[in-house]
């Protein structure tokens, strides 16, 4: 092989692991807007981390703050999150680090009542789940429901499996107070929970804040948008036909 011919190959080696190098890297900085009542969407900063009280699991981290809210509100355990088990479908969000399975927490008073609340929330008709959630498997969904466990995915760009996604859509702006609240939400009232949030409050969750304080007059709450209603860069929602609940 010639001395220029050497030189070429070397340096299209050189460019193929520059490009690869690249492609691996995480997304660059964070970047965070709210773009309707308790959702956000972010962009950049995604990474794979533990879970905090949940050994072993890990998670991307633009969504702990919504995690901590469930865990508060719904009393949730949580079986898996980020994940390359082939009891998850490999096209899905588990390798994404963008879903949950989830069962009660009933050591904290967690209960099947409370999980299927939390599915109602997230997916009031079926097949019609509410940004941010990208599909919701629960009663109706093979390998799923009460009893067995629920699956939350959460809406995202398109990306690559084990790699974080550019972009990420949550109910809590990641990093917008010390405790993962919304600036934005009003203190006192409900969590408007099937339309019956209450009133209006200062700024920060306020005492009874939960998420959704300070949207709702009286009988007023939250009324949630399907996915569709919003446009984003990603392919149709898979559907998982297992995943890991209870033993």
């Amino acid at each position: 092989m010639s001395l220029r011919r050497s030189r070429t190959l070397i340096a299209c080696l050189l460019a193929l692991v520059a490009c690869g190098a690249l492609a691996a890297s995480a997304p660059g900085k964070m970047r965070t807007k709210k773009i309707g009542t308790d959702l956000c969407r972010t962009t950049g900063g995604g990474k794979f981390v533990p879970i905090p009280g949940f050994p072993g699991e890990r998670i991307d981290r633009r969504l702990l703050p919504d995690i901590k809210y469930l865990v508060r509100k719904y009393k949730i355990f949580i079986t898996d999150g980020y994940s390359g088990d082939p009891v998850h479908a490999a096209n899905g969000e588990h390798p994404l680090g963008l879903a949950l399975d989830i069962v009660p927490d009933k050591a904290n008073g967690g209960s099947w009542k409370k999980i299927s609340r939390l599915a109602e929330r997230a997916e009031p008709e079926q097949d019609a789940p509410v940004m941010p959630w990208r599909w919701v498997g629960y009663n109706g969904d093979a390998g799923h429901g009460r009893g067995n466990h629920l699956h939350l995915s959460w809406n995202h760009s398109d990306a690559r499996a084990f790699r974080p996604a550019r972009t990420v859509y949550t109910m809590v702006c990641p990093g917008s107070t010390p405790d993962g609240g919304n600036k934005d939400n009003g203190g006192g009232g409900g969590d408007g929970d099937g339309g019956n949030g209450g009133g209006g409050g200062g700024k920060d969750n306020g005492p009874g804040g939960g998420l959704h304080p300070g949207h709702g007059g009286p009988g007023g709450g939250i009324k949630p948008r399907a996915a569709s209603a919003f446009e984003y860069d990603a392919a149709d929602p898979v559907v998982e036909t297992g995943g890991i609940g209870l033993p």
